[in-house]
């Protein structure tokens, strides 16, 4: 995709479509799993099953998980069911993370807990996770339950964590890299690792890209953070802000807390320890962020993962589906949702 970025130069702008685009057919037959894979004999979980199909997401995960089996040879079924899990329980993250965050947008589209109740959402998110597992043992993927099993493990530990730390301002960037690694990277390095796993077997092959999608998923979430503070609610399909409201610590705010004046740092957490941050307190803080290095650091660290990620492609043959591994990268750190 071209775009005009500054003036009237344009450059390259990578897009999810760009990075699909050498698995398409089989991503064509993981929604098809999906919409199958949601179907139960209760009504109610098949009419929020609809609901949320309507909102087609970007298919990171299951794109990498393709993409990486793919570098490998070619695409198996049992890649493409294992594609198709990973987007369940990511799914099922989304689903408990809008409860618990009061999230009431998802995708552009209400969340499930908006539309029904957090009682129903945190539910429809367990049978999707249960869904997820029973469909790996059915499937004699046992390879594939043990590394989603050790995964899904340590994002509820990532998610606790972050319960733990709200507010929290002696968190420091040691603290935030293993609430993130836990929480958002070891997804994407499971479905890296899995795509891995089928292609290579055990060995050399996996730990690499186990350890690319690490790098990568650190990366993505660090980006995420820095659109919570600057993206458009628009482009995104959700509200903006919602982290500093919520009183989390990300890696904007730290570094901008440990870089202010005292007295600077010290009203700014005040506001937010007050709760209920209104939009010009909001405002504030995201400035805040920006004035004192928040932003900018950010997007530094964010640049290092993703520099390590791309050096662990250099052991594979340079073809077109490395080539767009390290697109996947690029996309990470230039992507706006």
């Amino acid at each position: 995709m071209i775009e005009k970025t500054g003036g009237t130069r344009a450059r390259y702008r990578v897009a999810v479509a760009d990075l699909q685009r050498p698995v398409q057919e089989d991503l064509n037959r993981v929604q098809e799993e999906l919409a199958r894979f949601f179907v139960c004999d209760v009504e109610l979980i098949n009419t929020i099953s609809k609901h949320m199909l309507r909102s087609h997401g970007k298919r990171f995960r299951p794109t990498l998980l393709l993409l990486v089996n793919k570098l490998g040879g070619p695409v198996s079924h049992k890649a493409i069911l294992s594609a198709t899990i990973v987007e369940l329980v990511h799914t099922a993250t989304l689903v408990h993370d809008d409860s618990i965050d009061r999230s009431f947008m998802r995708r552009g589209l209400p969340t499930v807990n908006s539309v029904w109740n957090d009682q129903t959402s945190v539910i429809m998110g367990d049978y999707l996770y249960s869904k997820a597992f029973f469909l790996l043992v059915e499937n004699g993927l046992m390879e594939v339950v043990q590394i989603l099993a050790r995964a899904t493990h340590r994002m509820s530990i990532g998610e606790m964590l972050e319960i733990e730390k709200t507010l929290d301002f002696g968190v420091g960037e040691d603290a935030y890299n293993r609430l993130i690694q836990d929480k958002t990277a070891v997804l994407i390095s499971a479905a890296c690792e899995i795509g891995a796993y089928l292609a290579w077997g055990e060995g050399r092959e996996q730990r690499l890209l186990s350890d690319f999608g690490l790098n990568l998923g650190m990366a993505f979430q660090i980006m995420d953070d820095i659109l919570d503070i600057e993206g458009d609610a628009d482009v995104m399909g959700k509200s903006t802000g919602s982290d500093l409201r919520d009183g989390k610590i990300t890696l904007p705010l730290i570094h901008a807390l440990r870089s202010a004046p005292d007295g600077v740092a010290d009203r700014i957490r005040r506001r937010m320890r007050g709760g209920d941050l209104d939009a010009r307190a909001a405002a504030e803080i995201v400035s805040f962020t920006a004035e004192y290095g928040g932003l900018e650091y950010a997007r530094h660290r964010a640049r290092g993962y993703a520099d390590r990620a791309i050096e662990l492609l250099d052991d594979f043959e340079d073809n077109t589906l490395r080539a767009t591994l390290r697109d996947a990268v690029e996309y990470v750190l230039d992507r706006r949702r």
